[in-house]
C-alpha cells in the first residue's frame, strides 16, 4: 500500500464517521417529529361525532388531552411553530366540542372543522434548524 493510499484511507475514515453520525442525527430528529405529528393526527381522527342540523354529539377519545403534551414535546424538541400550532388546534378542538354540545355548531359544520384540523396537523412542518449540526436546542 502506498503512502498516498494510506493517507487517503486515514483521511476518509474520520470524514465518513462524522458524516454518518450527522446523517443519523438528522434522521432521528425528523423521525421523532414525524412520530409526534402522526400521533396528533391519530388522536384527532379518533374523535367521534354524530348529529344533524340541530347539533352534534361529540365522543372525545380518552387521550384527547395528549394533544397538549404533544405540543409541549414539539416545543421541547425545538419545533416552536409546530408546537404552538398544535396547541392552538387543541384549544380550537376543545372550544368546538363545547359549542357542539351546546348546540351552537351543526354536525355538518363540525365535520368541516374535523377535516380542517386533520389538514392543519398534516401541514405541520419541522423547524429547519434540525438540519444544522448545532440546530438542536
Amino acid at each position: 500500500m502506498s503512502n498516498e493510499s494510506l493517507f487517503a484511507l486515514l483521511l476518509s475514515l474520520p470524514i465518513g464517521v462524522v458524516s454518518g453520525l450527522y446523517s443519523s442525527l438528522i434522521v432521528t430528529k425528523y423521525a421523532r417529529f414525524s412520530e409526534l405529528r402522526r400521533e396528533a393526527l391519530r388522536i384527532i381522527r379518533s374523535i367521534n361525532f354524530v348529529g344533524d342540523n340541530e347539533g352534534a354529539q361529540i365522543i372525545e377519545p380518552d387521550n384527547l388531552d395528549a394533544l397538549a403534551l404533544i405540543a409541549s414535546d414539539l416545543i421541547g424538541l425545538g419545533h416552536d411553530a409546530a408546537g404552538k400550532e398544535a396547541n392552538r388546534i387543541y384549544d380550537v378542538i376543545l372550544s368546538s366540542n363545547a359549542a357542539a354540545l351546546a348546540g351552537a355548531i351543526s354536525a355538518k359544520r363540525y365535520l368541516h372543522l374535523h377535516a380542517s384540523w386533520q389538514q392543519q396537523v398534516r401541514c405541520l412542518g419541522p423547524n429547519k434548524r434540525i438540519y444544522l449540526p448545532w440546530g438542536w436546542p
